[in-house]
């Protein structure tokens, strides 16, 4: 028998036969750590996403569920369920962490990320810069500093060196003069990460399509349902804040 004990912030909770429920809890020193908690169905305020949770995880063989006990540290429920977006986003990040993390593998700074993503405002560029660093970080990160030059623009500073495209195949950011004739197959640099300007919606549909592009290679083809309602929620407010503008 195993016997393991710690901190960690709750993912996600599904019902398991009558009482039960399936609870994954994201931990800083084992990664993604998933149990049995018995009568989990009935500690519905406990195992909401994002709590942090004291955890004692006890299994008799290797690779087997296992089972949790959970005391509660630290509610965060209230934060993001009184706001509509917070919602969203939580029932995004928790499909996201199931879908892409391994079980039992750490990852640095991953726990911190999350709670400063739930504790604060959850803007798209800072749900941008969390996928970001999940792909980095389970190995699928993008390459933007190493940019594709075209031969002739090597060491020049004209516009034919500006950097507009990313390679989806590469992650690799690609030049105006170095791109042409490839465009159609390649993925727009978005102005939040340094490519040309433009307004607030375009910048949003290129950061959304460009990391959704590396997402789908993470998660072999798997769609996540909450990230496009997530998508829907952002557009739809970025509609809003143009026409407000405009008026």
């Amino acid at each position: 028998m195993s016997s393991r004990c710690g901190e960690g912030l709750v993912i996600g909770a599904v019902p398991f036969g009558e009482r039960d429920a399936l609870v994954r809890v994201l931990c800083a020193e084992r990664g993604l750590l998933a149990g049995l908690v018995k009568g989990g169905k009935g500690k519905a305020a406990m195992v909401q996403p994002f709590n942090t949770v004291g955890y004692d995880h006890y299994r008799r063989l290797e690779g087997q569920l296992g089972t949790l006990t959970l005391d509660l540290r630290v509610s965060r429920a209230a934060r993001w369920l009184g706001q509509v977006r917070g919602g969203y986003v939580a029932a995004y990040l928790s499909e996201l962490l199931a879908a892409v993390l391994p079980e039992e593998h750490p990852y640095e700074g991953l726990s911190e990320r999350v709670v400063a993503l739930v504790d604060g405002g959850a803007l798209w560029r800072e749900v941008v810069a969390f996928e970001m660093f999940v792909l980095e970080v389970v190995g699928y990160g993008l390459r933007l500093g190493d940019t594709v030059r075209g031969n002739e623009e090597r060491g020049s500073e004209e516009r034919g060196g500006e950097v507009v495209w990313v390679s989806p195949s590469s992650g690799r950011s690609v030049t105006r003069a170095a791109a042409a004739g490839w465009e159609a197959k390649l993925l727009a640099l978005p102005a939040c990460m340094g490519g040309p300007a433009c307004s607030e919606m375009e910048d949003f549909m290129r950061a959304w399509r460009l990391t959704g592009c590396f997402l789908d290679k993470a998660l072999h083809g798997k769609k996540l349902a909450a990230r496009a309602r997530l998508a829907d929620h952002y557009a739809k407010g970025l509609e809003v804040h143009d026409e407000t503008l405009a008026a």
